[in-house]
């Protein structure tokens, strides 16, 4: 349960009202609420051995009479116990859908024309050999479905990058122009 302070408080009566503008501490306050909000914990394991004592009834035998005596053991026992660990996460409404791209990888210098693709990229399918980036232009055709002015710029959000036909589906490395199927040997023509 989240208990907001009075200054953050909305009117419920009427819903079609804007609420009162919130000054930079309120939302300040707002931030921390969220944070909180978004705090969960999970209890962690915790095993430990403690050493215990005991006694042992022993017998024994002195001058053809049994007597007894009490000798002492020690034994480990297991402890478990379980730790609550708090952990905090963001709140579900900052998280994105979206793909993510790397900035540290990714492709840039990307140049579309109806008759040619341009792009600097790193090699993504393992063909050149090294992970550099390349620059490479290539005809605007696919060789797979044989159509013009179908490839586009990595809809599929890979990290390197790559030139996509938005016929067929087919994916090309931007570095070498290679089909990304282990087997394939189509190439996109270079310019």
């Amino acid at each position: 349960m989240c208990i907001l302070p009075a200054t953050l408080a909305v009117n419920t009566s009427n819903t079609s009202q804007e609420p009162s503008k919130v000054t930079s501490s309120g939302v300040k306050e707002i931030k921390e609420v969220k944070k909180l909000n978004a705090a969960s914990y999970y209890y962690k394991k915790v095993v430990k051995y403690k050493k215990v004592a005991y006694y042992k009834k022993v017998a024994y035998y002195k001058n053809h009479k049994k007597y007894y005596k009490y000798k002492k053991y020690y034994k480990y026992k297991k402890v478990v116990t379980y730790k609550k660990v708090y952990r905090t996460a963001k709140a579900a409404s900052t998280y994105k859908t979206s793909v993510k791209v790397y900035k540290s990888v990714a492709g840039y210098n990307v140049k579309k024309t109806s008759s040619t693709v341009t792009a600097t990229a790193k090699c993504s399918c393992g063909a050149c050999g090294n992970y550099n980036y390349h620059t490479a232009s290539f005809k605007n055709y696919c060789p797979h479905c044989h159509k013009s002015g179908v490839l586009v710029w990595n809809p599929k959000g890979t990290a390197e990058g790559e030139w996509t036909c938005s016929s067929c589906g087919a994916d090309y490395c931007a570095a070498d122009g290679k089909e990304k199927v282990y087997s394939s040997p189509k190439y996109l023509t270079k310019v």
